[in-house]
Protein backbone atom coordinates (compact mmCIF):
# COMPACT_ATOMS: atom_id res chain seq x y z
CA UNK A 1 0.00 0.00 0.00
CA UNK A 2 1.00 3.39 -0.79
CA UNK A 3 1.19 5.92 1.86
CA UNK A 4 0.70 9.58 1.20
CA UNK A 5 1.82 12.11 3.66
CA UNK A 6 -0.75 14.91 3.58
CA UNK A 7 0.79 17.02 6.36
CA UNK A 8 3.28 18.86 4.28
CA UNK A 9 0.58 19.57 1.79
CA UNK A 10 -1.62 21.08 4.51
CA UNK A 11 1.26 23.06 5.80
CA UNK A 12 1.94 24.32 2.35
CA UNK A 13 -1.77 25.17 1.91
CA UNK A 14 -1.79 27.04 5.19
CA UNK A 15 1.29 28.98 4.20
CA UNK A 16 -0.36 29.97 0.96
CA UNK A 17 -3.55 30.90 2.77
CA UNK A 18 -1.63 33.04 5.28
CA UNK A 19 0.18 34.66 2.41
CA UNK A 20 -3.15 35.40 0.71
CA UNK A 21 -4.52 36.86 3.97
CA UNK A 22 -1.43 39.02 4.43
CA UNK A 23 -1.60 40.16 0.81
CA UNK A 24 -5.30 41.01 1.13
CA UNK A 25 -4.59 42.79 4.42
CA UNK A 26 -1.75 44.79 2.87
CA UNK A 27 -3.89 45.63 -0.19
CA UNK A 28 -6.78 46.72 2.06
CA UNK A 29 -4.40 48.82 4.20
CA UNK A 30 -2.81 50.38 1.11
CA UNK A 31 -6.29 51.03 -0.33
CA UNK A 32 -7.45 52.58 2.96
CA UNK A 33 -4.35 54.78 3.21
CA UNK A 34 -4.72 55.75 -0.45
CA UNK A 35 -8.40 56.52 0.10
CA UNK A 36 -7.57 58.63 3.16
CA UNK A 37 -4.88 60.48 1.20
CA UNK A 38 -7.23 61.07 -1.75
CA UNK A 39 -10.04 62.28 0.57
CA UNK A 40 -7.57 64.53 2.40
CA UNK A 41 -6.26 66.00 -0.87
CA UNK A 42 -9.82 66.43 -2.15
CA UNK A 43 -11.03 68.13 1.06
CA UNK A 44 -7.90 70.31 1.18
CA UNK A 45 -8.54 71.34 -2.43
CA UNK A 46 -12.21 72.00 -1.60
CA UNK A 47 -11.17 74.07 1.40
CA UNK A 48 -8.72 76.02 -0.76
CA UNK A 49 -11.45 76.59 -3.35
CA UNK A 50 -13.84 77.77 -0.62
CA UNK A 51 -11.19 80.12 0.79
CA UNK A 52 -10.58 81.55 -2.68
CA UNK A 53 -14.34 81.93 -3.20
CA UNK A 54 -14.64 83.59 0.22
CA UNK A 55 -11.87 86.04 -0.71
CA UNK A 56 -13.64 86.82 -4.00
CA UNK A 57 -16.95 87.32 -2.16
CA UNK A 58 -15.25 89.60 0.38
CA UNK A 59 -13.82 91.65 -2.47
CA UNK A 60 -17.24 91.85 -4.15
CA UNK A 61 -18.81 92.80 -0.81
CA UNK A 62 -16.24 95.56 -0.37
CA UNK A 63 -16.93 96.81 -3.91
CA UNK A 64 -20.69 96.71 -3.31
CA UNK A 65 -20.28 98.52 0.02
CA UNK A 66 -18.30 101.21 -1.77
CA UNK A 67 -21.00 101.51 -4.44
CA UNK A 68 -23.72 101.65 -1.75
CA UNK A 69 -21.79 104.44 -0.08
CA UNK A 70 -21.60 106.25 -3.41
CA UNK A 71 -25.33 105.71 -3.95
CA UNK A 72 -26.10 107.07 -0.49
CA UNK A 73 -23.90 110.04 -1.28
CA UNK A 74 -25.72 110.48 -4.58
CA UNK A 75 -29.05 110.18 -2.76
CA UNK A 76 -28.08 112.93 -0.33
CA UNK A 77 -26.83 115.05 -3.24
CA UNK A 78 -30.11 114.41 -5.07
CA UNK A 79 -32.11 115.51 -2.01
CA UNK A 80 -29.94 118.60 -1.67
CA UNK A 81 -30.42 119.47 -5.36
CA UNK A 82 -34.18 118.85 -5.09
CA UNK A 83 -34.30 121.18 -2.09
CA UNK A 84 -32.43 123.86 -4.00
CA UNK A 85 -34.69 123.39 -7.02
CA UNK A 86 -37.73 123.73 -4.78
CA UNK A 87 -36.34 126.99 -3.40
CA UNK A 88 -35.72 128.20 -6.96
CA UNK A 89 -39.29 127.22 -7.91
CA UNK A 90 -40.67 129.09 -4.91
CA UNK A 91 -38.57 132.13 -5.77
CA UNK A 92 -39.69 131.89 -9.39
CA UNK A 93 -43.34 131.62 -8.33
CA UNK A 94 -42.96 134.52 -5.89
CA UNK A 95 -41.02 136.68 -8.33
CA UNK A 96 -44.08 138.63 -9.40
CA UNK A 97 -46.09 138.03 -6.24
CA UNK A 98 -45.30 141.40 -4.65
CA UNK A 99 -45.98 143.17 -7.92
CA UNK A 100 -49.35 141.44 -8.25
CA UNK A 101 -50.11 142.18 -4.59
CA UNK A 102 -49.38 145.90 -4.90
CA UNK A 103 -51.21 146.11 -8.22
CA UNK A 104 -54.31 144.45 -6.72
CA UNK A 105 -54.21 146.84 -3.74
CA UNK A 106 -53.79 149.83 -6.07
CA UNK A 107 -56.75 148.76 -8.22
CA UNK A 108 -58.96 148.48 -5.13
CA UNK A 109 -58.21 151.98 -3.78
CA UNK A 110 -61.24 154.28 -4.15
CA UNK A 111 -60.68 157.88 -5.31
CA UNK A 112 -61.35 159.28 -1.86
CA UNK A 113 -58.73 157.05 -0.12
CA UNK A 114 -54.97 157.36 -0.21
CA UNK A 115 -52.31 155.16 1.35
CA UNK A 116 -49.29 156.24 3.35
CA UNK A 117 -47.73 152.86 4.03
CA UNK A 118 -47.98 149.28 2.72
CA UNK A 119 -45.97 146.64 4.55
CA UNK A 120 -45.72 143.12 3.11
CA UNK A 121 -44.78 140.69 5.89
CA UNK A 122 -44.93 137.50 3.89
CA UNK A 123 -48.51 136.31 4.20
CA UNK A 124 -49.78 139.29 6.24
CA UNK A 125 -50.07 142.75 4.74
CA UNK A 126 -50.52 145.93 6.74
CA UNK A 127 -51.88 149.09 5.12
CA UNK A 128 -52.00 152.58 6.67
CA UNK A 129 -53.68 155.54 5.06
CA UNK A 130 -56.35 158.20 5.07
CA UNK A 131 -59.88 158.28 3.75
CA UNK A 132 -62.41 161.02 3.15
CA UNK A 133 -64.89 159.20 5.39
CA UNK A 134 -65.50 155.97 7.23
CA UNK A 135 -67.66 154.93 4.27
CA UNK A 136 -64.66 155.36 1.93
CA UNK A 137 -62.52 153.17 4.24
CA UNK A 138 -65.31 150.55 4.35
CA UNK A 139 -65.50 150.58 0.53
CA UNK A 140 -61.73 149.98 0.38
CA UNK A 141 -62.06 147.08 2.84
CA UNK A 142 -64.89 145.54 0.75
CA UNK A 143 -62.79 145.93 -2.38
CA UNK A 144 -59.88 144.08 -0.75
CA UNK A 145 -62.13 141.35 0.68
CA UNK A 146 -63.76 140.73 -2.71
CA UNK A 147 -60.33 140.32 -4.33
CA UNK A 148 -59.27 136.77 -5.20
CA UNK A 149 -55.86 137.48 -3.67
CA UNK A 150 -56.81 138.57 -0.11
CA UNK A 151 -58.99 137.52 2.79
CA UNK A 152 -59.54 138.24 6.47
CA UNK A 153 -59.45 142.04 6.06
CA UNK A 154 -59.35 143.51 9.58
CA UNK A 155 -59.65 147.17 10.58
CA UNK A 156 -57.01 147.85 13.23
CA UNK A 157 -58.23 151.38 13.83
CA UNK A 158 -60.24 154.17 12.19
CA UNK A 159 -59.97 157.57 13.81
CA UNK A 160 -60.60 161.14 12.91
CA UNK A 161 -57.54 163.14 11.96
CA UNK A 162 -56.68 166.50 10.45
CA UNK A 163 -54.43 166.61 7.38
CA UNK A 164 -53.69 170.00 5.75
CA UNK A 165 -56.65 171.61 7.55
CA UNK A 166 -59.06 168.91 6.32
CA UNK A 167 -60.96 166.44 8.49
CA UNK A 168 -60.18 162.89 7.32
CA UNK A 169 -60.30 159.36 8.71
CA UNK A 170 -56.91 157.82 9.50
CA UNK A 171 -57.02 154.02 9.30
CA UNK A 172 -54.91 150.90 9.51
CA UNK A 173 -55.84 147.56 7.94
CA UNK A 174 -54.32 144.13 8.09
CA UNK A 175 -55.21 141.25 5.78
CA UNK A 176 -53.82 137.96 4.54
CA UNK A 177 -52.50 137.23 1.09
CA UNK A 178 -53.75 133.84 -0.07
CA UNK A 179 -51.51 131.14 -1.48
CA UNK A 180 -52.32 129.77 -4.94
CA UNK A 181 -54.15 126.80 -3.41
CA UNK A 182 -56.16 129.09 -1.11
CA UNK A 183 -56.98 131.37 -4.06
CA UNK A 184 -58.38 128.43 -6.01
CA UNK A 185 -60.38 127.31 -2.97
CA UNK A 186 -61.79 130.83 -2.46
CA UNK A 187 -62.73 131.05 -6.14
CA UNK A 188 -64.56 127.71 -5.92
CA UNK A 189 -66.43 128.74 -2.78
CA UNK A 190 -67.44 132.04 -4.36
CA UNK A 191 -68.53 130.32 -7.58
CA UNK A 192 -70.66 127.85 -5.59
CA UNK A 193 -72.09 130.72 -3.50
CA UNK A 194 -72.81 132.74 -6.66
CA UNK A 195 -74.55 129.78 -8.31
CA UNK A 196 -77.08 129.61 -5.46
Amino acid sequence: MIRINLLPHRTEFRKQQILVYITVFVIVMISAVATIIVVDIWSTQGLTDLQEEQAILKQKNANLSKKIGELRNLDSLRKEVEGKLQIVDELQAGRFRSLITFNTIAQGIPQNVWLTQVVDQGGVIKVNGFGESSQAVANFMRSLQSSELFNDVQLAFDKQSIVEDAMVRQFSLTFHRLTLVEQESKAQVESVGGAR
